[in-house]
């Protein structure tokens, strides 16, 4: 995968499937405190003004396009592969029909770099470190085969 000035190769255009490079985004969600288990599992959750949830669905938007996302709290830090799932909304008014319309989005997730440390040096787009194999790269296997970050068998491992 070299330019003309490297070595005379031609280089290799991105698939069909490729996203352009305005539409490669990686959102971090930054949760002010909270646990991160070593698995990389959590439940964590923080109010927020009306500015920082807009923010924070514009985010989860465009990683849903990209389909990478990371949610970090002081004691962790978890990149997935996303995909779509489901989405539920639910209100149950008072008598004045005041109440709290709550959204909900379960998307299909697949950790990819689990770290107990969110200082330590992270992998993927956000550390400049690549998921991407190099078989991806030199071998004629189906694009579709490297979905989710499926060659990823253990997201602990550094």
């Amino acid at each position: 995968m070299t330019d003309d000035a490297s070595g005379g190769e031609e280089p290799i255009e991105p698939s069909e499937d490729a996203l352009p490079p305005e539409k490669l985004n990686y959102p971090e969600f930054v949760f002010e405190e909270g646990d991160v288990d070593p698995d990389g599992g959590f439940d964590l959750s923080q109010g927020m003004s009306r500015e920082e949830l807009v923010a924070w669905l514009r985010d989860l938007a465009d990683g849903l396009e990209s389909h990478d996302v990371a949610v970090e709290s002081p004691d962790g830090h978890v990149t997935f592969g996303v995909g779509a799932g489901d989405v539920r909304m639910t209100f149950d008014p008072d008598e004045d029909h005041r109440g709290t319309l709550s959204v909900g989005f379960d998307l299909k997730a697949k950790a990819m770099f689990v770290a107990d440390d969110p200082t330590e040096r992270k992998v993927g787009a956000r550390g400049g470190v690549g998921f991407i194999p190099l078989s991806m790269l030199t071998d004629d296997r189906d694009p579709a085969s490297y979905r989710c970050y499926s060659w990823i068998d253990d997201p602990t491992d550094p």
